[in-house]
């Protein structure tokens, strides 16, 4: 199996984690936050055409640059069904609080997999964060996209509209059940791995 190559950019004022995941011409990218001009000038430098887009959830600071992306490559977009309000609902976004982002592209909503070219990407629903979180899973590769849900010894907060403690309780006892490591690339700060974070994450113990 060919090695993935992952691309990370920093994006927007949460600084958030984008990422590019690059196979042959073709790439995927994960929670474009802001700043498409970015993502699309690295696109054209390395003839990368852009295949699809996934969220890890529907957060404002993960979603701001899909219009520009989809204007320029005509690239389907794919969340799980239960934050699918959010893109498009300022106050669940939270948008409203910086300033209104109003996404126009069709996006359309996932319950669990989806098959893009030679990727089998699972949708594992871990609701806390937003009601419709997930990891992204590239089983495969052994690479999870947390978005908001797992970082680097810590968690995703649980006090915004649709977040549910009780909900991020019951997800945690998830992912602690997940077997075999993983690499994680969180929506924010460092990478790190499953191994890692069922050793030293507070929130995991």
């Amino acid at each position: 199996m060919e090695r993935l190559i992952i691309k990370k950019f920093v994006l927007g004022i949460m600084s958030t984690n984008c990422y590019l995941i690059e196979n042959n011409n073709h790439s995927i990218l994960i929670d474009p936050g802001d700043k498409a001009e970015l993502i699309i000038n690295y696109l054209t430098q390395n003839n990368l055409q852009l295949t699809a887009i996934l969220l890890t959830h529907g957060h404002f600071d993960h979603i701001g640059a899909i219009d520009e992306l989809v204007e320029k490559y005509n690239c389907p977009v794919y969340i799980h069904q239960d934050d699918y309000e959010m893109i498009y609902n300022d106050q669940l976004n939270l948008s409203n609080y910086y300033g209104e982002l109003k996404i126009k592209s069709k996006v359309t909503a996932v319950d669990k997999n989806i098959d893009i070219g030679d990727f089998h990407f699972e949708f594992l629903h871990l609701p806390g964060h937003t009601i419709g979180s997930c990891f992204i899973i590239l089983k495969n590769y052994h690479v999870i996209f947390s978005g908001d849900v797992l970082f680097k010894n810590g968690i995703g907060r649980f006090d915004f509209p649709t977040s549910s403690s009780t909900d991020t309780r019951n997800s945690i006892k998830k992912i602690k059940e997940i077997k075999d490591d993983y690499e994680i690339y969180p929506g924010h700060g460092e990478l790190t791995t499953l191994i890692q974070e069922k050793l030293n994450n507070p929130y995991l113990q």
